[in-house]
């Protein structure tokens, strides 16, 4: 709690008062607009999942976001979230909170032109799609595929160099580097000591763009993973797919190299701006845990307003003990 007080506290005395924006009309999802260069937002989602073994509802993600711009290159984003925040478990009638916040996200961009662009600090890991989406309430799903979570580390904690190409603006690039150990290492999925990569983006016209990744990290507990992905996306007035595959060579100290592959495929369909109905299907294959799986995904999405959504899937496992049903609601403030 200290840490997230000295953040905000430094982030509000680097505005003038004469900047306060009283006059700005509050709009849900858009955050309150304190000063010019200093907007306060949040959101929060909530869990409701059925199985064989649980029933048990939860405050998943409740999260505050500080972020603006100091000039015209220079922005910021602070994400202080506090991650199942309460477990509520029906069968075995037991109760429990996370409430300390840790730092999800705390990163300074600066912009030298449309070709050049520097990210440093704690950041979302430029690859694919899946992974630039990190808020419940702005997907479709409640869930996330496999893949996005167990094939590479989803947070970066050093610095990436982005842009679009001089030669092609349709074609968009990253460089990304991390030297040390994670930031606030609570909320990352995969501990690291090292991470370099590579990812390029191109636009096909106005609805369709492929992409792919490659790049290699080290765990802390040295085992040496090279990856390499790509991705596919095509956005039509009513219908979604986008899909992405990754293949890992892993080098585990007294196991030699091992080869993991995963796989998603998802589509939506739009009946309107506030009703959809998603399909994925999902193919995991770890080779350092020995973790293999088939998943099959059909939900629906309802979104009264666009930052609100109220959401249901029930997903088919190779292991069918594994089935579950999963609700969520969500909000972005």
């Amino acid at each position: 709690m200290t840490r997230a007080a000295v953040i905000f506290g430094l982030l509000i005395l680097c505005q003038s008062p004469s900047a306060l924006a009283q006059d700005a009309p509050y709009q849900l999802g858009l955050g309150l607009k304190v000063t010019d260069g200093f907007t306060l937002g949040g959101y929060f989602s909530t869990e409701f999942i059925i199985n064989d073994d649980q029933s048990e509802m939860i405050l998943d993600d409740v999260a505050v976001l500080a972020y603006g711009s100091l000039n015209e290159r220079f922005s910021y984003l602070v994400e202080l979230e506090s991650i199942d925040a309460v477990e509520m478990d029906f069968n075995n009638g037991t109760t429990k909170t996370n409430f300390p916040p840790t730092i999800e996200r705390l990163y300074g961009d600066y912009k030298f032109s449309d070709f050049l662009s520097v990210r440093f600090g704690k950041q979302i890991t430029p690859i694919g799609y899946w992974n630039l989406q990190p808020i419940n309430v702005l997907r479709e799903t409640s869930s996330n595929p496999r893949y996005s979570r167990e094939m590479f580390p989803k947070f970066l904690s050093g610095v990436d160099l982005y842009g679009y190409t001089p030669f092609d603006n349709s074609l968009s690039y990253h460089v990304y580097l991390q030297g040390s150990k994670d930031i606030d290492e609570d909320n990352i999925n995969i501990e690291t000591r090292n991470h370099v990569g590579f990812s390029l983006e191109k636009r096909l016209g106005r609805n369709w763009q492929i992409g792919g990744s490659t790049g290699k990290f080290t765990e802390t507990d040295d085992t040496r993973t090279n990856y390499y992905q790509l991705n596919s996306r095509y956005d039509g007035s009513r219908y979604s797919i986008f899909s992405e595959a990754i293949f890992n060579q892993q080098d585990i100290p007294g196991r030699g190299t091992v080869e993991s592959k995963a796989f998603y495929l998802q589509s939506e369909y739009h009946f309107s701006a506030k009703h959809a109905l998603i399909t994925r299907a999902e193919y995991f294959n770890e080779e350092k845990f020995d973790l293999q799986d088939k998943i099959a995904v059909i939900g629906y999405s309802y979104r009264p307003r666009y930052p609100i959504s109220l959401k249901v899937e029930y997903q088919w496992h190779t292991d069918s003990r594994d089935n579950q049903l999963v609700s969520s609601f969500s909000v972005l403030f």
